[in-house]
């Protein structure tokens, strides 16, 4: 198990609905507590993470017999993609995009949108009304993190994804006994899963 806890039984069903196929971008993907599905979908998963340990440990769970499919990548998600415009069939991110300000979260989903090719797909989801408790029952908040409620998260995909035929699944969570390293014993709150697909003009490259 990732040591952010199980799979959520959503966003299980909303990788089943969605369709993903060709190449498929993991954003924040971790430990890879989602890739072994993303991989059974796609033909081929490029994994990104800032954290190099993150990803390592992302390989050592990973079938064998999918590892064919698989890329990773040490990144920064808050800067500039290092891809071309229109590289990717799907993109996927979650348990993260909660964790930054608003302007930040916007730049992102600007460089998802300039990744993704036309009628591209996208999953995402977002924690709202957060609480963490530690080990000794204390709450846990991260600096500079967002504090959002469905409401405020509701509007922010709404107001950037226009260009999206979008569709948002509410639902809640509650992970406890988890591992030491994630830094917090328990987390309960709510979250939206956002699924989309592009109906944006892809970039064209003119020719001299």
């Amino acid at each position: 198990m990732s040591k952010w806890g199980r799979e959520e039984t959503e966003t299980v069903e909303a990788l089943n609905k969605i369709g993903f196929k060709g190449k498929i971008l993991n954003v924040a993907a971790g430990d890879g507590r989602f890739n072994e599905k993303l991989l059974e979908l796609a033909d081929e998963v490029i994994a990104v993470d800032r954290d190099e340990n993150e990803l390592k440990e992302l390989e050592k769970r990973c079938p064998p017999n999918l590892k064919s499919k698989l890329i990773t990548q040490c990144m920064d998600i808050t800067k500039k993609f290092p891809f071309e415009a229109n590289t990717f069939d799907g993109i996927f991110c979650t348990g993260t995009l909660h964790l930054f300000n608003i302007e930040i979260i916007e730049g992102i989903l600007r460089e998802i949108k300039r990744v993704l090719k036309n009628n591209g797909k996208i999953l995402l989801d977002f924690a709202t009304d957060i609480s963490r408790l530690d080990f000794n029952n204390n709450p846990v908040i991260f600096e500079n993190e967002g504090k959002y409620t469905m409401g405020q998260a509701i509007e922010l995909f709404e107001n950037n994804l226009k260009d999206f035929a979008i569709n948002i699944e509410k639902s809640s969570f509650r992970e406890e006994e988890l591992q030491e390293k994630a830094g917090y014993y328990s987390i309960v709150g709510n979250f939206l899963i956002i699924i989309g697909e592009s109906r944006i003009q892809t970039f064209e490259i003119e020719e001299r």
